[in-house]
């Protein structure tokens, strides 16, 4: 991950300690709901914008400008759902072995059902729909998303073990 990416990460991180922490001393306030809302769209889009700078940054190593430019219009500029399902998508459409050690790495994995449980709390939001979860969950969930881009970070880099 590059600074840029690990600062998105830390800020959210952030935000969501002081949702915490504000939670944790209004807990019957009826922004507490609203607050919770917010940490899920923030933390779904702070691991969707990561995911795809990672990808982004990956491929357009030594590329002309011209490829730079389409890669970001089709990865950057395109909304895609941080989830498990989609990165392993984005992985395949460049290198299936990666792809598949990206899966295997986790398999079985708790932090992969916590990041899809994170996408559907956006898309229930989303699709207004009233969501039931505790801020200790929602921090939960993003730390089970930092831990999938760090299994990303290691499949883009890994290219001995790959290749």
């Amino acid at each position: 991950m590059n600074d840029d990416e690990k600062r998105v990460l830390e800020d959210c991180n952030l935000e969501i300690q002081r949702i915490k922490n504000w939670i944790n001393n209004n807990k019957l306030d009826s922004n507490v709901k609203f607050l919770v809302s917010y940490a899920v769209i923030k933390a779904s889009g702070s691991i969707e914008l990561v995911f795809k700078s990672m990808i982004n940054t990956f491929l357009s190593q030594n590329c002309i400008d011209e490829t730079k430019v389409f890669l970001t219009k089709n990865i950057i500029d395109n909304s895609a759902n941080p989830s498990p399902g989609n990165i392993e998508k984005h992985l395949e459409q460049f290198d299936g072995r990666r792809k598949e050690k990206f899966s295997n790495l986790l398999k079985d994995s708790q932090d992969k059902g916590n990041l899809k449980s994170l996408v559907a709390l956006r898309n229930d939001i989303a699709h207004g729909r009233t969501i039931n979860s505790s801020i200790n969950i929602v921090e939960s969930y993003f730390k089970s998303g930092k831990k999938i881009l760090e299994t990303l970070e290691v499949v883009i880099n890994d290219s001995a073990d790959i290749l």
